[in-house]
């Protein structure tokens, strides 16, 4: 059970959770949907994040959005979106617009479940999924703020990998079939990957950080929490 004293994780979830959001008027926005002011991107099937310890790749069609990458010797933030849609239509196929964040952090014991993220949320937990990369719930609220259009339900999930802490975060627009089933079957594909492709050192997975702090604030804090990137 999450206590009360951990409920500004809440809060930083509803400003923070999007490493690369921009502020347009009062709205956030990400960078990966493109503007009469931005440059042309850089288009990436895939990136290093954390020392390249981990490698985030995307199902054909989604690439990643370098604008709002971060990385760090031990951390990394990816977000994953249409290459088409990032791209202004100029390059890769049409698919399902979505927009996945992924979120490296140390590791400090088990994963929080569906059921944490949804109560540091504030949230219900409307469905949870045991798939063989992850657990993965479907929260009824919060994916409102992700991007123009989004719907307020999405898919969250993180699992230790070695010594890294991986969040993965899927949003997708109302009436989407990445709502359902298939988003689900997304995000379980894209932490399948990283899971296939990770480099990981022995004796940093022999090492795990000690801490006297409650186990659950920090995950879910290094979880959520941009000043970890």
């Amino acid at each position: 059970m999450i206590r009360p004293r951990h409920t500004f994780y809440a809060a930083l979830l509803g400003a923070a959770y999007l490493a690369g959001c921009t502020e347009t008027g009062g709205l956030g926005r990400m960078s990966l949907f493109p503007s009469a002011e931005s440059s042309d991107p850089v288009l990436l099937a895939s990136a290093r994040l954390a020392g390249n310890a981990i490698t985030v790749t995307g199902p054909d069609g989604y690439c990643i959005d370098t604008a709002t990458m971060r990385s760090t010797a031990n951390s990394g933030f990816a977000a994953l979106a249409s290459c088409h849609i990032i791209s202004d239509g100029q390059s890769g196929p049409i698919v399902e617009p979505a927009l996945m964040t992924v979120t490296v952090s140390p590791a400090s014991g088990p994963a929080p479940s569906p059921e944490d993220l949804a109560e540091a949320l504030g949230t219900t937990l409307l469905q949870d999924r045991a798939l063989s990369a992850l657990d993965l719930g479907q929260m009824a609220t919060g994916g409102e703020t992700a991007f123009a259009g989004s719907d307020p339900k999405h898919w969250r999930g993180a699992f230790v990998l070695g010594p890294h802490l991986i969040g993965v975060t899927l949003y997708a627009p109302t009436d989407s079939p990445l709502l359902g089933a298939q988003g689900a079957a997304f995000a379980n594909t894209v932490s399948s990957a990283i899971r296939a492709n990770a480099r990981l050192d022995a004796s940093a997975r022999a090492e795990q950080p000690q801490s006297t702090a409650d186990p659950l604030a920090l995950r879910l804090g290094r979880l959520f929490a941009s000043n970890d990137l």
